[in-house]
């Protein structure tokens, strides 16, 4: 195995824990998780707009002049509008999510667990971490350090993730839903390592888990109850910001 795809797969299977073991880990005393998650999110989200979207730019430069000749509709907007997919693709699983929640008003909980809808929405995250799981052996081409910041940002991503789902789903998630999102991150890992990365795919896919990154931080720092905290949120994304101004 070489290198590269020895330190994609450690860090693979570093992001599948957060889905499968998520639970078990305590950050803190029980009153003060909120806080670590929402320093969590705000390391991811600084992430994406001082890193990611820069390399958004860059990679959009360079899908234009490769497909310069090829005809394809608007290339010079590809990456932002892939972005721009991820988000509402995000978005529409949690409203679809809240849909099926006030439909089920009243039922039981055994209804509600493991429905179409709770499956669709597991589906979507399979789709997104196997997304994220893909990009990720960009960064690892790139070198260790770029590959740590992007596992790190991802980690604390999944962890916030998983605590939104496992609070959603409650026991069918512990026992049943966490398999689906943790597979996800293998099977993107899998076709990585197994076909090219090619250009035009890569810079889509880029975009594509941006747009979802900053819609889920959105969803785990505004929720309805109002659990998100703004001063941890703020200073993870200060602090992670500045690291990666001064090491990237």
């Amino acid at each position: 195995m070489q290198t590269e795809n020895l330190s994609s797969f450690i860090a693979t299977l570093f992001l599948a824990a957060n889905f499968l073991f998520g639970g078990r880990l305590q950050v803190g005393v029980k009153t003060h998780r909120r806080r670590w998650l929402s320093l969590g999110a705000g390391i991811a989200t600084a992430y994406v707009f001082v890193h990611l979207l820069p390399e958004l730019s860059r990679v959009q430069e360079i899908f234009t002049k490769s497909t310069a000749d090829r005809g394809l509709p608007f290339p010079g907007s590809r990456v932002y509008t892939s972005a721009l997919v991820g988000f509402i693709l995000m978005y529409g699983l949690e409203h679809l999510v809240s849909w099926s929640r006030k439909r089920q008003e009243g039922e039981t909980a055994g209804e509600e667990e493991g429905n179409l809808v709770s499956w669709f929405h597991m589906g979507g995250f399979f789709l997104y971490c196997a997304l994220v799981s893909y990009t990720m052996a960009r960064e690892s081409e790139r070198g260790i350090l770029f590959l740590i910041f992007y596992l790190v940002a991802m980690s604390l991503h999944f962890l916030g993730s998983d605590h939104a789902l496992r609070r959603e789903y409650g026991n069918w998630y512990d026992e049943r839903g966490k398999w689906v999102p943790a597979g996800g991150i293998f099977v993107g890992w899998c076709v990585a390592s197994l076909s090219p990365l090619s250009i035009e795919l890569l810079a889509t896919l880029m975009g594509f888990v941006g747009g979802g990154v900053v819609m889920n931080s959105l969803i785990m720092e505004l929720p309805k109850d109002k659990e998100g905290r703004f001063w941890p949120f703020c200073g993870g994304a200060a602090a992670y910001a500045v690291l990666l101004l001064l090491l990237l």
